[in-house]
């Protein structure tokens, strides 16, 4: 008696190479949202150290950081800066607060959308102390 062979794949055969492919889109998934968030970081920073530059830039002119964060924002605005929207990779504002006519914080809260927000160990930049 002679067995007659099927041409095709077996079930088990199509769900293991689905579970491959299941498993390898996951892991890709996920390596890309490390890499957007790590870009997003660095983004910050870079844009945090302009901000930076342009604070010194207005100490230099007028003698003291600027008073405010309307302040500031209006002295980007006049100098046509890419940056006067004081808005950071996550859509969210850059925070200004001077501490003295020389010194001044300015912090992005990274994406930390709580209200107040408060999970200090992913903002970037120089944040005041709690």
């Amino acid at each position: 008696m002679k067995s007659k062979r099927r041409n095709g794949f077996t079930l088990v055969e199509l769900l293991t190479v689905i579970a491959i492919i299941a498993l390898l889109a996951g892991l890709i998934l996920g390596l890309a949202g490390n890499a957007q968030k790590t870009a997003a970081k660095k983004r910050a920073e870079s844009e945090i150290t302009q901000l930076e530059s342009s604070v010194t830039d207005y100490r230099t002119e007028f003698g003291q950081v600027p008073p405010t964060r309307d302040a500031l924002v209006t002295y980007l605005e006049t100098g046509n800066h890419e940056l006067a929207g004081m808005t950071d990779p996550w859509g969210l504002d850059y925070n200004y607060q001077p501490s003295s006519k020389a010194t001044f914080y300015l912090w992005s809260t990274g994406g930390d959308t709580s209200e107040p927000a408060t999970n200090r160990a992913v903002w970037i930049g120089n944040f005041p102390p709690p």
